[in-house]
């Protein structure tokens, strides 16, 4: 059955939609050297020379747009003190060297996903070898070696129980060099602000759409696809290059937007956003009577991206960043261990993301 969307044209149906992608951006060879986290030297790889660092100015449109991407270089030069062309010179340098992207998130949950699945995993060989391999399942989202307790940290989204099935019991097991799995099934999951404005990608897989809470049909995946790439970009510029009108541009932008499955964002790279040396995931135990209070301490924390609550191995697992080895020592020691409640943790720093999609959150 073919249902229809709210401007009366046709919707993608359950099987269509399952095999709806959208194509993540190509990104400049310098932002995917530098996101991929080394413990060793504290920062991510291949930061060199002053064009890496923003400037006081930079960093000051930066966080304009991370609050509002839409704002106009008039509105930004007003308030940065410059003209609008040192805006429009300054912002095309951001995004060329990679310290500024314009781009969309979507909504997991909205999307269709029904579990977000947590894996720490020890190999019996290379762990980057293995951690290849699982990011190369359609289903990972992320994969990262990591030093500590385990080698492997690896997320997942999964669109039913079948798809949890296979995933669980033949894709992970099948994969050579696998040896102990901790799985965790989230049963909520928190994304900060810092988490929707940290910009991290490496081996993007496509962005998968299963079964849209919306009705979702072709056009409004076209402008997923095209604010994916470009948010920054006008109505107008995305109607011409699909032949539609920019008031029925604008009119889908928003319903995507009204509804929460698709949201236009600015989103900076670690070092722009001054929290750049080391991405940490941290499994905690925890008294599950103190949940709602661990939450709100843990994601109020600057440096927390990621919070979920889980079923497993761990009650709760979070994702944060910090400048250097020493910065996330004392955030697990003095911050993180100290919140009432928290029993145990166990922090295992990425040394090497070899998948990474920063497009599939859950937004407020």
């Amino acid at each position: 059955m073919i249902s229809r969307d709210l401007k009366g044209g046709p919707a993608v149906t359950q099987s269509a939609a399952d095999r709806a992608r959208i194509v993540p951006p190509v990104l400049p060879d310098r932002l995917r050297d530098r996101t991929t986290p080394t413990v060793e030297a504290g920062y991510p790889n291949s930061v060199h020379g002053p064009s890496a660092i923003a400037d006081s100015v930079d960093r000051m449109l930066i966080g304009q747009l991370l609050e509002n991407c839409r704002a106009t270089n008039r509105e930004l030069a007003h308030s940065a003190g410059i003209s609008e062309s040192a805006v429009s010179i300054r912002l095309k340098k951001l995004m060329s060297v990679g310290s500024l992207v314009f781009t969309a998130l979507i909504d997991w949950e909205m999307a269709g996903f029904e579990w977000f699945v947590i894996a720490r995993i020890r190999t019996q060989g290379a762990p980057t070898q293995v951690a290849e391999r699982v990011g190369q399942l359609e289903n990972c989202e992320a994969a990262a070696v990591v030093l500590g307790s385990y080698d492997i940290v690896a997320y997942f989204l999964v669109h039913d129980r079948e798809e949890l099935h296979s995933l669980v019991n033949d894709e992970l097991p099948a994969i050579d060099g696998i040896g102990e799995i901790a799985l965790d099934l989230s049963s909520e999951t928190a994304i900060t602000d810092h988490g929707r404005q940290f910009f991290m990608a490496r081996n993007v897989p496509p962005i998968r759409l299963p079964a849209p809470r919306i009705d979702v049909d072709e056009l409004d995946v076209q402008i997923m696809q095209a604010l994916v790439s470009d948010s920054r970009q006008s109505s107008r510029a995305i109607g011409r290059d699909l032949g539609v009108a920019e008031g029925t541009i604008r009119t889908r932008m928003n319903r995507l937007d009204a509804t929460g499955l698709c949201r236009v964002v600015a989103m900076a790279e670690p070092i722009s956003l001054g929290l750049a040396g080391i991405v940490a995931t941290i499994a905690m135990s925890v008294d599950r009577t103190k949940l709602k209070s661990i939450q709100e301490t843990a994601t109020a924390i600057p440096e927390t991206v990621f919070f979920a609550t889980t079923v497993g191995s761990a009650d709760v697992v979070l994702t944060v960043t910090a400048n250097d080895n020493q910065h996330l020592v004392e955030l697990v020691a003095d911050r993180i261990r100290s919140i009432p409640g928290v029993l145990t943790t166990d922090t295992l720093p990425m040394v090497n993301v070899v998948r990474f999609s920063p497009y599939m959150k859950r937004l407020p």
